[in-house]
């Protein structure tokens, strides 16, 4: 298939350049009497022709070329097969540069048209270039660099944490869960974060995750044959892929042979490069859940949601979604892949999927009423088992996976994710997560998620702007006001409240301080003393003062009987003599008399440590009397 436009502009290819450049007559005349040979094409030709004919050319070429082509008034025709009528693509929206403010994005078709309806209910104005910077409101379907590198914090909001691939993705979720349950084992006796509730508890990873390998790890990898036996079932996947794509069971050791030595070719092969994410080697084996719960025989699970409406502080909710089924009745050694995946995707692939649409998703609340009539005596199960028993269960492994991760996630105010958990039920009642999807499908192909999916981004977007607005202003962020159907199930702000910095007062010497509850930790702030005049030599209370700190520290290590003994340290803190005398001054010699007095009744300590002094009052006679007692008495 081969795409043109229909333009009258006319461009150059010369010789020494490798891009059709849209050159005016008389530059293209001037270039070609300088003896430069060139081909004239058509403009358009030269952008989506695909042959070797012409040379591709670059993005902001495309772009360029496309705006001749509105500007020239005619549409751009896609050229297909002969039986079929040509598709009239669409130009490319514009920016009306008159609005005014506030901007946001909504890009990509995934639920799109609900983020743009809420944003617009609130006065905000649709910008469609994705380079733009001046928005309050980016929801983007692909996840771009430049959309984080020119992200202001505290001023704008963005959907898709940067590094969320560490839940998002098989791979990145079995390393974090691997190496949480390895550490959780080494220090099975610490304490508990701040952040964690009740129901945070730890629980080992065996409990609610299929035993999965990395194929891109090798010592994973081998370990994955070592353990593999016939009659066995394990679900290949992409680690980085999603609606199905790529996926295949092993069942023999036949299957695993020829999976092997495709890793191995893969291995040998120069031009593939193992630290691609993309790649093909990129993926995990997942012990198959032979045995699930069926509904009417067909094989389903649940998916729920996880919403990280604030990374700064952390606030991580829960939220039911729906169960969807297969078409196929479930038969574990079917070929038929539609039997195995109930994702819609798949399912639109069988022949059954048209007359059955309706019936392969079910709301959560007629999923509730058939276990309570089917399985509530047979299985002694309390009522309402999916909201009560099964509903806790998946906050408890989504606040763990959250756990894991939570060191590791960029966290700016301002980020935000909605991340979709597909669990499954075996026939024991037992919980098993699949995996964790950034980007879950919002599509609303049937009745019940026409009810579902439009709550569940109202509520996910009031809630991420009312935290976000509290956060900002340093505000309590409880209680939600637009909280409805979502449970929070990880609070990271410490009593309700982000702790606000020091509000200083007109004067400065005056500073207003926030109440001691809301610092769980306080911390010590230097406080600034005025600067004193340094001295040329210590006076003698100050070496008293050393002297007492260091009978002190002495006294504490005797008895409880001879404590009291520690009163008589009051006295020691001597003052200033009241007449200022200058200790360095030759004028006032010292008396041999005194010193010799000083010298007998002063502890070495003081002497050793105190300066010669001239003159001595009469107060620090008494001191060195009292000192002398007190080191009598403690010997």
């Amino acid at each position: 298939m081969r795409d043109y436009a229909i333009v009258r502009h006319e461009c150059f290819i010369f010789a020494d350049e490798a891009y059709a450049w849209p050159y005016s007559e008389s530059t293209a005349t001037s270039r070609l009497q300088q003896g430069i040979s060139a081909t004239s094409v058509s403009l358009t030709e030269a952008i989506f022709d695909g042959t070797n004919t012409f040379p591709m050319v670059c993005r902001k070429q495309r772009e360029r070329a496309l705006g001749y082509a509105q500007i020239a008034g005619f549409p751009q025709v896609q050229k297909t097969a002969d039986n079929v009528n040509p598709k009239i693509i669409k130009p490319r929206k514009l920016d009306d540069l008159r609005d005014y403010g506030p901007y946001f994005y909504a890009g990509g078709s995934n639920g799109t048209d609900l983020v743009a309806t809420y944003c617009e209910n609130k006065g905000w104005k649709r910008i469609f270039d994705n380079n733009r910077g001046d928005y309050i409101f980016k929801w983007s379907e692909f996840k771009m660099v430049s959309n984080y590198q020119n992200f202001r914090p505290g001023k704008q909001l963005l959907n898709q944490i940067p590094n969320n691939r560490i839940l998002t993705t098989k791979g990145g979720l079995s390393t974090c869960l691997k190496e949480y349950e390895r550490i959780s084992i080494k220090y099975s006796k610490a304490r508990l974060s701040p952040g964690w509730s009740a129901q945070s508890r730890s629980i080992k990873l065996d409990e609610f995750f299929p035993e999965t390998y990395r194929i891109d790890v090798k010592s994973e990898r081998q370990t994955f044959f070592d353990v593999f036996r016939d009659g066995q079932i394990w679900i290949c996947k992409p680690s980085n892929l999603q609606e199905g794509r790529g996926i295949f069971l092993l069942r023999s050791r036949e299957d695993l042979a020829v999976f092997r030595a495709k890793l191995e070719s893969i291995e040998e092969n120069p031009l593939i490069k193992a630290p691609q994410y993309n790649s093909s080697i990129h993926r995990v084996v997942q012990r198959y859940v032979v045995k699930p719960l069926l509904l009417d025989g067909r094989k389903f699970d649940i998916r729920s949601y996880f919403l990280i409406a604030c990374t700064s502080p952390y606030m991580v909710f829960f939220r039911h979604g729906y169960a969807k089924s297969t078409c196929n009745k479930y038969d574990p050694y079917s070929d038929d892949l539609t039997s195995h995946l109930t994702n819609q995707f798949i399912q639109k692939k069988n022949p059954l999927y048209n007359g059955m649409k309706e019936d392969t998703i079910w709301s959560m609340e007629r999923l509730n009423d058939y276990i309570n009539a089917r399985y509530m005596k047979a299985k002694h199960l309390p009522k309402d088992w999916v909201f009560t028993v099964f509903a806790r269960r998946m906050q408890e492994i989504m606040t763990t996976c959250f756990i894991t991760a939570k060191a590791k996630l960029d966290c700016k105010l301002g980020y935000f994710d909605l991340m979709g958990c597909d669990f499954i039920i075996d026939q024991n009642f037992k919980v098993w997560l699949l995996e964790m999807n950034a980007n879950p499908s919002l599509q609303r192909h049937c009745e019940v998620l026409k009810t579902v999916i439009p709550k569940l981004v109202y509520e996910a977007l009031d809630l991420v702007i009312e935290i976000f607005k509290k956060s900002s202003k340093g505000l309590y962020i409880l209680p939600i006001q637009s909280q409805k159907e979502f449970v929070l199930i990880y609070n990271g702000c410490h009593q309700d409240r982000i702790s606000r910095p020091l509000r200083v007062d007109r004067n400065p010497l005056t500073i207003v301080r926030q109440p001691s509850q809301l610092h769980p930790r306080p911390v010590k702030r230097p406080v600034k003393k005025p600067l004193k005049k340094q001295s040329a030599a210590r006076s003698l209370s100050d070496h008293a003062a050393d002297e007492t700190r260091l009978l002190q520290k002495t006294v504490s290590l005797l008895s409880h009987e001879q404590l009291p003994v520690i009163s008589q340290l009051q006295s020691l803190c001597c003052t200033r003599p009241k007449i200022k005398t200058n200790p360095l001054s030759r004028s006032q010699p010292a008396s041999s008399n005194e010193w010799s007095q000083l010298k007998t009744n002063v502890p070495k300590a003081l002497i050793i440590t105190a300066p010669f002094m001239p003159v001595l009052s009469r107060k620090f006679t008494t001191v060195a009397q009292k000192s002398k007692s007190l080191e009598s008495s403690l010997q």
